[in-house]
């Protein structure tokens, strides 16, 4: 049986879950598409990527939320970093410790990378780095870098929370930032792929783990947002910007609707809400790997392997956990 917190808030698990979906079934379906699967255009196309878009854009919010009722009046560094710590570094280096086992140990892969940058893997910012330099890069892809250096940010913007000229201050700059860093990031970077890219998300999700704090929502006043709808399709507005926007609106729908779960699915829906950042770390090796190698051996229709993928990337992401589980608790009593 799952233990629940006392305050404990089903919304935010079912915006994690909800969030992974669009991602799984894009990379299912791109990869699929690269060995030559017959894939629908709609699932592979621009709306599945503004799709996929809302679920990375819901994670910085979620983020951003979580951290800010975890740490809003109470923050200290040094747990506060061994948290962070316990909770992404464990589960990262155990899978990442496997494939390098098997891949530059025991069959001399990439023997032409420098050996130092296998600390770029170590702090998790391997696949950050990817586009710029070689790396080890195997999991994690460029969130990871992401989301961990996010995480020196936070103590600023939950210091700017604390003051209404603060966080006056902190929306002009965020929206600045969403608007002009597409426009400068250098190639081969991707806007939405680097810090800058998504510090606005995160740090509006700081804003919202301030209202949650005080059990307070915009709905249904964040509904107007989603008459930005329509400039999705206008080519000189900042996309990333609109969809932050649009992400920001329904983060709120979701979470209302996951308030009202009955408590009797709470324990089912922690579970796998839990393995959440396990399936992001195993699923691409999983899918690229294992499963459609497999699909293109059998004669089975590429339908039935999606499930499969959903099931197995959990089941792996649960395995992983729990052995990452103890490293975890060792890394977090050094706080």
């Amino acid at each position: 049986m799952v233990k629940t917190p006392a305050h404990y808030r089903p919304g935010l698990d079912v915006i994690r879950l909800a969030a992974l979906l669009p991602v799984l079934c894009y990379h299912f379906c791109i990869e699929a598409a690269r060995l030559g699967f017959a894939i629908p255009t709609l699932l592979i196309g621009r709306a599945m990527a503004d799709w996929v878009e809302v679920g990375l854009a819901w994670f910085f919010l979620l983020s951003g939320a979580a951290l800010c009722l975890q740490w809003q009046g109470r923050f200290r560094w040094r747990p506060y970093l061994a948290g962070r710590a316990a909770a992404m570094y464990p589960a990262f280096w155990l899978g990442f410790g496997a494939l390098f086992l098997y891949g530059e140990v025991l069959h001399g892969n990439n023997a032409g990378i420098p050996r130092w940058k296998v600390l770029l893997s170590l702090v998790g910012l391997d696949g950050y780095l990817a586009p710029v330099t070689t790396t080890f890069y195997k999991i994690g892809e460029w969130f990871l870098g992401v989301i961990l250096l996010l995480y020196l940010v936070f103590p600023l913007l939950l210091w700017c929370m604390g003051s209404v000229r603060r966080r006056r201050v902190l929306l002009v700059i965020m929206v600045a930032l969403q608007l002009v860093w597409p426009q400068l990031c250098p190639p081969p970077l991707e806007a939405g792929h680097t810090v800058l890219g998504r510090l606005p998300a995160f740090a509006l999700g700081v804003w919202f783990g301030t209202l949650l704090a005080e059990n307070r929502t915009p709905f249904p006043r964040c509904l107007w947002a989603l008459a930005a709808l329509p400039l999705l399709w206008m080519p000189a507005v900042p996309r990333l910007a609109v969809l932050l926007v649009l992400s920001a609106a329904l983060f709120w729908v979701v979470y209302l609707l996951g308030q009202k779960l009955p408590k009797k699915f709470w324990g089912a829906l922690r579970r796998p809400a839990a393995w959440s950042y396990g399936v992001y770390l195993v699923h691409h090796v999983l899918l690229t790997l294992v499963l459609l190698p497999a699909a293109q051996r059998f004669s089975l229709p590429l339908a039935v392997w999606f499930p499969v993928f959903l099931l197995l990337s959990f089941v792996l992401a649960a395995i992983l956990t729990a052995v990452a589980a103890p490293i975890g608790r060792l890394l977090k009593h050094l706080g």
